[in-house]
């Protein structure tokens, strides 16, 4: 759930830098342009705490998958 003092546009505003900021976390680009203005990444780390950032002010939940593999014995 959205944090509730966003309005529809900043919600999508987020969603659309989110967006270009996973492609260019994907893609390993360090420049990304947003509504006129450009930001130069100095690493990959940088833009995943930006992504970060984002998912924590819209309210998304990472989830985790946890596998528990065992044998009998030695």
């Amino acid at each position: 759930m959205a944090n509730k003092n966003l309005s529809e546009e900043e919600i999508a505003d987020l969603k659309a830098r989110r967006k270009k900021l996973f492609n260019a976390y994907t893609s390993g680009t360090a420049t990304i342009s947003h509504n006129g203005k450009s930001v130069t990444f100095r690493s990959l780390d940088d833009i995943k705490a930006a992504i970060d950032a984002i998912d924590a002010e819209l309210g998304v939940k990472k989830t985790r998958i946890i596998k528990t593999v065992t044998h009998r014995g030695l």
